[in-house]
């Protein structure tokens, strides 16, 4: 679902790109990703957590303190503009007309507020990825997911604190209000809005039986078991290894990128290319594809692949990134639609594997005989 929505399966196997790719390719992709986490628990023990990890440091609970009469504001139908200086009365108001659903954003911050500094003692003393991703969804991808599941119309009231921000967080703190004007004027939020309801649309509710919210979460803890596997050399499937050679050759592409001398088109396409022949490897294999399968393509995925893979989604991706570009660049759009079709391809699994195996093509039966 935002977060959430991904339950991708091919970006599961994504990586960071590293500048060389070396015999032990695994290992580098190993480093680097503890370097990223060691860098986050360093972070959070020394800014945000108390020394014994029992509660936040007394900074961390002061900001708390002021933020909360903003987003858990007394009950009224008046407001002042004094009492609601960070959102603004404008935001205020569209949450107010939520009815029940306005004091979601109030139970998320409770929720953090109560039991953040819990979970984020366990990430930082967590020793393997799948640990990781599972605090993560537990304390924050799923209480996220469900609220915006059960109310879905905080979707547009929080595109409505932005395009109509008359809050006074600027002129406290002297920041330069121009940028966030011009961007708000210039980006397709109608484009954006259907696009993030897609997501919704897709990722909530139940598939044969199975929450989907709990169902994608799941899929990502089990992402991390797949790293877990891999870093500690074990050669399953649910492990990178057995993709060596594939891996290796998506990292050595990343690294050949050279803007200067090479279009954005021509990345892409090549980027796409091997992405695909690692999708391929992963995904299709016959001697795993049932284990990957059962592991992560559930009728939830399924569904969201086809939102994803949907004309009107594609259409939305089109106008936004056509949008973007224009807020970044003064050169023409470049044409990504061959890069894109690649993609979109790897979404419907049972065509993608069909050549090698049809256990994807089983499962969408299992799923559309569950629907009927």
């Amino acid at each position: 679902v935002s977060t959430q929505s991904t339950g991708v399966v091919v970006l599961l196997f994504s990586c960071f790109a590293l500048s060389v790719a070396e015999p032990d390719v695994f290992a580098l992709f190993e480093e680097s990703m503890d370097a990223g986490v060691n860098w986050m628990t360093d972070m959070i023990n020394e800014h945000v957590l108390s020394e014994d990890g029992s509660s936040f440091k007394p900074m961390i609970l002061g900001m708390l303190t002021v933020v909360e009469p903003q987003i858990c504001p007394a009950e009224t139908t008046k407001c002042s503009a004094a009492e609601n200086w960070l959102f603004g009365c404008n935001c205020a108001k569209g949450f107010r007309a939520l009815g029940k659903c306005k004091t979601k954003p109030c139970q998320l911050f409770t929720h953090f507020k109560e039991n953040g500094f819990a979970a984020l003692y366990k990430f930082v003393n967590a020793e393997t990825y799948e640990e990781r991703y599972r605090i993560f969804f537990d304390y924050i991808g799923t209480p996220i997911s469900r609220a915006l599941c059960e109310c879905p119309g905080m979707v547009g009231a929080s595109i409505n604190c932005a395009r109509n921000y008359d809050g006074s967080l600027f002129e406290m703190t002297g920041m330069d209000r121009a940028k966030f004007d011009e961007i708000v004027s210039n980006l397709d939020w109608k484009t954006l809005k259907n696009v993030l309801n897609g997501y919704l649309k897709a990722g909530c509710g139940e598939k044969n039986g199975k929450d989907c919210v709990a169902e994608i979460s799941k899929m990502y803890t089990i992402a991390g078991t797949m790293m877990d596997n891999t870093f500690n050399g074990e050669d399953v499937c649910l492990s990178m290894i057995r993709l060596e050679e594939e891996f290796t050759s998506y990292l050595q592409t990343f690294a050949s990128f050279n803007s200067e001398t090479e279009s954005i088109r021509s990345m892409a396409n090549r980027f796409m290319d091997a992405y695909t022949s690692m999708q391929r490897e992963a995904l299709c294999d016959p001697g795993c594809a049932a284990e990957v399968r059962d592991a992560f393509y559930s009728c939830c995925v399924k569904d969201v692949f086809e939102v994803m893979s949907s004309k009107p989604m594609k259409k939305g991706y089109s106008r936004l990134f056509e949008n973007i570009w224009g807020m970044i660049s003064e050169k023409d759009v470049p044409s990504l639609s061959k890069a894109a079709k690649k993609y979109f391809a790897i979404l419907d699994l049972d065509s993608f594997c069909g050549d090698r195996t049809n256990v994807y093509g089983v499962k969408d039966e299992q799923c559309e005989a569950v629907e009927a």
